[in-house]
């Protein structure tokens, strides 16, 4: 799959919320033609006052949602002068469905990402209006099946060493 790599400011401005050995794989927000198709139609509103606010909303909205993947877990990231962090680790990710409706799917190339974790309460994350979430289902699924694997070529060699003990 081709995804383009996070940039240096985006590593630089991810760094301090990473462990040790964990690399940003991919970054996104809210889909870019989403974006400007919402700001380009509210823009007519807001000379006429009514359309301000949800223009204020679609540009914050822009600038504050970050999602983003390590080769650990996924990381959500909201707000501007507050901040709500959620992160699910990829281990943890049982189930991801894509919902798109048909003027997403062809206008702006955006839909919702429904991440179900395990767990006691089995969390639901929604993720609204990213950027090809095909793509970035796809990349979780990629990573969470790499992760897969590695746990089971190291389960055998422990499992060895608990009876040889």
């Amino acid at each position: 799959m081709n995804i383009k790599p996070p940039s240096a400011s985006q590593r630089k401005r991810l760094a301090k919320l990473l462990g040790s050995g964990e690399e940003v794989i991919y970054v996104t927000s809210i889909g870019t033609r989403y974006f400007w198709i919402k700001v380009l139609t509210t823009l007519p509103l807001a000379f006429l006052i009514i359309g301000l606010p949800k223009l204020g909303n679609i540009i914050r909205m822009r600038q504050s949602y970050t999602y983003a993947i390590t080769n650990r877990r996924f990381l959500i990231i909201r707000g501007i002068l507050t901040r709500k962090i959620v992160t699910a680790p990829l281990g943890a990710i049982t189930h991801i469905t894509v919902e798109q409706s048909f003027i997403q799917r062809l206008f702006y190339n955006t839909g919702h990402l429904v991440i179900i974790t395990a767990g006691f309460d089995q969390r639901e994350i929604v993720i609204e209006h990213i950027a090809d979430p095909v793509r970035f289902k796809i990349l979780i699924e990629d990573l969470t099946a790499k992760l897969d694997n590695q746990k089971d070529e190291e389960e055998p060699q422990t499992k060895l060493r608990a009876l040889s003990l």
